[in-house]
Parts: C-alpha cells; sequence; structure tokens
C-alpha cells in the first residue's frame, strides 16, 4: 500500500522538484554579471553591496554634529583654495553623513552662487547617494570632480555665519527611529538622495531653484551623522515638498 504521502500517484514515483530552469540560471547569471561590470567601471565594488543589504548603515558611519564638522573641516583644509578631494579627505572617506553635509552646505550657503556651484554640488551628492546605494565602504570621487575647487575663504566664513545655529540645533538632535539606518530602509534613504541630487541639474536653471533639494540632503545627511531616524524622515519630507512646489512653479 502507497504511504499516504504518496497517493494519488503511481507508488515509487516521487513528487516532481521544482528545479528552475536553465534559462532561469542563465539569466540570474547575466544580471549577476552586468551588476558586478556596471559597479566595477562606477568604482563601488559589488561584494560590498551584496554584504551591505544585511549591513545597517548606523555601522559604516560615525557620529558627528555640525559643530564638530566645522571646526574639522576649518582644521585640515589649507591653502587658498579648497578642492573636492580636500574636503572628502578632510572629513573622511567612509563619513557619508558628513559629506552630505558639508555638500549641501556649499550648495544653499552663499558658496551656492559661484556659477556652476549647483550642479558640482549636485554631481557631488548623486556620486555620494549611489555609493550609499551600493554599499561602498569607502568614498570615491572621480577625478574630475576631484580636482575642482572654491575659495577656502568664502568656505569658511560661509560656515562660520552657521556655528551658532548649529550650536543651538545640537542640543535638539540624537539617536532616535534607529530603524531608518537598517535595511530595507536605509536603502530606501539612498534612492532618496539619488532623486534629490537628480533633481538639482533641472532645478539649477531657476535661480535658488536647488534651495529645497540642497536643504533635504542637509537634513538627510545630519540624521545620518547622529543616527537620527527622525531627521532623515524630515529631510525626505522636504525634498518630496520642495519637487513638488517646483512641479507647479517650474516656470518653463
Amino acid at each position: 500500500m502507497c504511504p499516504p504521502r504518496s497517493r494519488g500517484r503511481p507508488c515509487g514515483l516521487r513528487a516532481p522538484s521544482a528545479r528552475p530552469r536553465p534559462a532561469d540560471h542563465r539569466s540570474c547569471a547575466i544580471l549577476l554579471r552586468s551588476l558586478r561590470t556596471l559597479s566595477a567601471f562606477a568604482g563601488f565594488p559589488f561584494a560590498a553591496f551584496e554584504r551591505n543589504i544585511r549591513t545597517p548603515m548606523a555601522q559604516q558611519d560615525t557620529t558627528e554634529d555640525l559643530v564638530s564638522l566645522i571646526d574639522r573641516i576649518k582644521d585640515n583644509t589649507h591653502g587658498d583654495d579648497v578642492s573636492v578631494d580636500d574636503l572628502v579627505d578632510a572629513v573622511g572617506r567612509r563619513a557619508f553623513g558628513p559629506l552630505f553635509i558639508i555638500t549641501s552646505l556649499i550648495a544653499i550657503l552663499p558658496t551656492g552662487m559661484i556659477p556652476g556651484m549647483s550642479v558640482l554640488t549636485g554631481t557631488i551628492m548623486l556620486i555620494l547617494s549611489i555609493q550609499l546605494l551600493f554599499g561602498s565602504t569607502r568614498i570615491y570621487m572621480p577625478d574630475f570632480i576631484g580636482r575642482r575647487s572654491m575659495p577656502r575663504e568664502k568656505l569658511l566664513s560661509s560656515l562660520d555665519s552657521i556655528r551658532p545655529k548649529a550650536e543651538w540645533l545640537s542640543r535638539f538632535i540624537g539617536p532616535r527611529l534607529s530603524f531608518f539606518l537598517r535595511p530595507p530602509f536605509h536603502q530606501m534613504v539612498a534612492l532618496a538622495g539619488v532623486v534629490m541630487a537628480l533633481s538639482m541639474y533641472p532645478l539649477a536653471l531657476v535661480p535658488f531653484g536647488a534651495f529645497p533639494a540642497g536643504l533635504s540632503l542637509l537634513v538627510i545627511g545630519l540624521g545620518l551623522s547622529v543616527r537620527d531616524g527622525l531627521l532623515i524622515a524630515a529631510g525626505i519630507a522636504i525634498g518630496l515638498l520642495g519637487l513638488a512646489l517646483a512641479f507647479f512653479a517650474w516656470p518653463f
């Protein structure tokens, strides 16, 4: 007599296994090879991205408030001009949050009035957001971006102008809602950064048009730096609201 689990089919025959078809294997292999090739071309190791799927963002960054970030930039930059590579080295090659902060500050402070600065800062934040999405543990900046520079005196004066506000703000922010720093939410945060950075290109055509996206990325970067999920959520909301207003007020 057949066992109960084999009733309905001849004895001695096994249930058909749900093996993937060879075409499925080939499709997955092609997709993985394409992603690895794209990652290698862009400088983002795919293996790091695979590890990052299970790695909280909180383990990839160091906690730092805005005041200490301003002091670090003043102490670690020298000369008449400061290049993008100088800023990255001053802030740290693993510090995504602080780099979001300083880049977005450059975009929304008077330094953002330098011709082409909105496009440059948007490109930097796009590169940072993509690397954050791909799980890079060390920030890579292409040479044609890293060589761009700005007057150091103008940068430091802009940073000094916001120092009192930074000291006041530091009293109200801190670690909370940490689930924003864990998968899959930190991938969603990185995607929001990609969208905001891309929006800066068309909005740069309008005077102060890139301000909402820059402010959004500033708040997101501050949230990443101090592990404040509420700030991250507020930054995303600011960006979405700014995009909605830009869509309805677009003059072209």
